[in-house]
C-alpha cells in the first residue's frame, strides 16, 4: 500500500473539504507512528514501523482525525487528544470497519478469540458483579455507621481504606442497579450519568461494544452553537486577565527578589568574575592590564656558565582616574536623568544642590485644599460628580469630559484649582496665616519621604477612587521617587484626578515635579488618561516628561486593575491603578 492509496481510503471513510496530504517517511520512528502538520495539512507517517497494511491504516486514521478537527474546529494549541477526538476517531474506525476498509483481524488466531471472551464472560462480568455487591454492602455499612453514632466518611477513610469517590461511584452502581456485564470501569461510566435516561443509553452503547470515550461524547450535552465572534471574544478577555495576573505575580517577585540580600557565594562569585574579566581579555588593548610573559628557563652553556634572559619588566600598580562632577545650576539641569545623587567630593560632603518645593500646585496643596469642605465640593464639581464626567455639572465652558480633546478638561480643571489656591493663600495672609502652615497642619507629618507619605497621607487616602500600583519606565519604578499622592474621590461614573509629588537627582541636583493623571471612564471597561505636568527646573529628559508627550492615551479595565504598557525603541512604560471603589 503505497501514500496515495491511503489517501483514497482516508476519503473513502469520510470526505474532507479541505486539502491533504500522506507522505511515507521512510523511516522508523520509537517515539511515534505518525504525526499530522496542522499548517501544512500534511499527514506524514513512519512506514517502516509497520509490518501490515492494517497497523498502518490504523495510524493514517488517526492521524485523519487531527485532520478533520483541524478543519471542523480551526487550529488549536495546548491538548489534542481530548475525549471529542478519540470519540470522533472511534467513530471514523466503525465506518472503516463497516465500509470493509478496516478490521480487528482476530479471527485468524482462534487463541485470541478464546481469550477475549474468557475476559468478557468471566473477568469482566464477575468483576461487576462482585462491585456491585460491595455497593450493597456500603450501603449498608452507611446505615450502621448512623446507627453506631461512627462517621461515615472516617470509616471509609481510615477502616476500609478506600477512596471516597470510588466508595460513593460503588454505591450508585448498587442504587441504579446497572448490568454487571458491562464490567466494572465501564459500570462507572454508567454510574455517574444523572439522567435516568442517558444512563440507559449508555448501557446500551457499551453493549454495543462502543469505546468509552464514544459513549460519553454520544450523552453529554451537546452545547448549543455560539457566536464565534463571542466565543473569540470570551477567549481574548480570559487570556487578558490572564496576562494582568501573571505580570502582577511577576512584579511582586521583582520586588521580593530586590529586597533579598545577596548571599556570601553570589557575592564571591562575581568579585572573582570582576577580578578575572582583565585577565581573560586582549592584554593588547589600551588601557588593560600588561601581562608579561613567563621567562625562560635559565640555559646551562658547556662550560658551566648561565646564561640568563633579560628581568621581565615591574609591574605597574595601576592608576585611577579621579573625576569631580561640577553641579549644574538649577536653571541649567538639561542633561540625562540618572535617578541617583552625585558623587561625593574629596571632603566627603555631598554634591548634591537642592532645590526648593514647586511653587505652582502641587499634589500635598491640593490634599490640603481639599480638606476644607467648600473646597472640596468645588472639586467635585469640576469632576462632576453629581452628575457624571460627561454632565452639565462639571465645567461652565466645556461641553463635557466625553469630548476631551488635546487635555483641555485637564488644564481647565488645573487652572481653577490654581485659583482656588491663590485666593486661599490671599485669606490665609490677611489672618495672618499662610497656606504653607495650612499644608502642614493636613499632611501631619510633613512627607518628607515615599515612606512617610503612606503613613501621613492614610487619612486623605479614605475616600479615594484609586490607588496607584506600578508606575515603571525603561526599567526604574518612579513610584519609589513619590513624596506624596492625592486621589480624588470617585466621580459618578467612576473617573477620578490623581496627583503625584516626585523627587529626584539628575546632574548634581535635586529637582521636584508634580504629575496630573486624569482618568476619565468613557465606556464600560475603557478609560481615557490624559497628563499634565508640572517642573521646576523645565526638565525634558525627565521620565515623566517623555510619559506626558503620550498623552491622552486610551486603557482598558480588567476587573478592578487598569493597566496600560506601551513600548517602542526608546521607550517602555506599564502603568497600573488599582480601583478602590468600584
Amino acid at each position: 500500500m503505497n501514500q496515495d492509496q491511503v489517501k483514497e481510503i482516508l476519503l473513502q471513510i469520510e470526505e474532507s473539504g479541505l486539502e491533504f496530504s500522506v507522505t511515507f517517511t521512510g523511516k522508523a520512528s520509537k517515539k511515534v507512528n505518525g504525526l499530522y502538520k496542522s499548517d501544512t495539512h500534511e499527514i506524514l507517517l513512519h512506514n517502516k514501523n509497520f509490518s501490515v497494511d492494517n497497523e498502518l491504516l490504523y495510524t493514517a486514521i488517526h492521524e485523519y482525525t487531527h485532520h478533520r478537527l483541524c478543519e471542523l474546529d480551526g487550529t488549536r494549541s495546548g491538548r489534542v487528544h481530548t475525549q471529542r477526538f478519540w470519540s470522533y476517531f472511534h467513530r471514523l474506525l466503525q465506518k472503516a470497519e463497516e465500509k470493509g476498509l478496516y478490521k480487528i483481524t482476530m479471527e485468524e488466531s482462534p487463541e485470541l478469540l478464546e481469550l477475549t471472551d474468557t475476559i468478557r464472560t468471566t473477568i469482566m462480568a464477575e468483576d461487576g458483579k462482585l462491585m456491585k455487591e460491595l455497593g450493597r454492602l456500603l450501603s449498608k455499612a452507611r446505615v450502621l455507621c448512623k446507627q453506631a453514632g461512627v462517621r461515615y466518611e472516617d470509616y471509609i477513610d481510615r477502616v476500609l481504606c478506600l477512596p471516597r469517590a470510588s466508595a460513593a461511584t460503588i454505591e450508585k452502581i448498587h442504587a441504579f442497579d446497572v448490568k454487571p456485564e458491562l464490567g466494572y470501569e465501564a459500570m462507572k461510566v454508567v454510574a455517574n450519568i444523572a439522567n435516568p435516561d442517558k444512563r440507559a443509553a449508555a448501557e446500551d452503547l457499551f453493549l454495543q461494544k462502543h469505546s468509552p470515550a464514544f459513549v460519553r461524547d454520544s450523552v453529554k450535552n451537546k452545547p448549543q452553537d455560539e457566536d464565534p465572534r463571542r466565543k473569540l471574544e470570551n477567549e481574548k478577555r480570559r487570556i487578558e486577565r490572564t496576562i494582568v495576573s501573571l505580570q502582577a505575580r511577576l512584579s511582586e517577585l521583582e520586588d521580593t527578589l530586590a529586597k533579598m540580600p545577596v548571599t556570601p557565594f553570589i557575592f564571591c562569585f562575581f568579585f572573582l568574575l570582576r577580578l578575572l574579566s582583565p585577565l581573560a581579555a586582549d592584554n593588547t588593548g589600551v588601557g588593560q592590564m600588561q601581562i608579561p610573559a613567563i621567562p625562560d628557563i635559565p640555559e646551562v652553556t658547556i662550560g658551566g656558565g648561565i646564561t640568563r634572559p633579560p628581568a621581565p619588566p615591574v609591574i605597574q600598580p595601576p592608576t585611577f582616574l579621579q573625576q569631580k562632577r561640577t553641579p549644574s545650576s538649577a536653571a541649567g539641569a538639561k542633561g540625562k536623568q540618572t535617578g541617583n545623587a552625585a558623587s561625593a567630593s574629596d571632603s566627603g560632603k555631598s554634591d548634591v544642590k537642592k532645590s526648593t518645593a514647586l511653587n505652582g500646585l502641587n499634589a500635598k496643596t491640593l490634599a490640603a485644599l481639599s480638606q476644607n469642605s467648600g473646597n472640596l465640593t468645588l472639586l467635585n464639581n469640576l469632576l462632576g460628580s453629581d452628575a457624571g464626567l460627561g454632565g452639565n455639572a462639571g465645567l461652565g465652558n466645556v461641553t463635557g469630559l466625553q469630548t476631551d480633546t488635546g487635555g483641555a478638561v485637564l488644564t481647565k480643571i488645573l487652572t481653577e484649582l490654581e485659583k482656588l489656591q491663590a485666593q486661599t493663600a490671599q485669606a490665609a495672609g490677611t489672618s495672618g496665616g499662610t497656606i504653607t502652615g495650612t499644608v502642614n497642619a493636613a499632611s501631619a507629618a510633613g512627607n518628607t519621604g515615599a515612606g512617610n507619605a503612606a503613613d501621613a497621607h492614610a487619612a486623605l487616602a479614605q475616600g479615594a477612587a484609586a490607588e496607584l500600583i506600578r508606575l515603571r519606565i525603561n526599567g526604574k519604578e518612579i513610584k519609589d521617587d513619590l513624596v506624596y499622592t492625592f486621589c480624588s474621590a470617585p466621580a459618578a461614573n467612576g473617573s477620578f484626578l490623581y496627583g503625584a509629588d516626585r523627587r529626584f537627582t539628575a546632574n548634581g541636583a535635586e529637582l521636584n515635579e508634580t504629575a496630573y493623571f486624569l482618568c476619565r471612564k468613557t465606556e464600560a471597561q475603557q478609560y481615557e488618561i490624559t497628563m499634565d505636568l508640572r517642573q521646576e527646573p523645565l526638565n525634558a529628559n525627565s521620565f515623566l516628561y517623555k510619559l506626558y508627550q503620550l498623552s491622552p492615551v486610551s486603557v482598558e479595565q480588567t476587573s478592578d486593575i487598569i493597566f496600560w504598557h506601551y513600548k517602542a525603541s526608546d521607550l517602555e512604560v506599564e502603568l497600573i491603578f488599582r480601583i478602590v471603589h468600584l
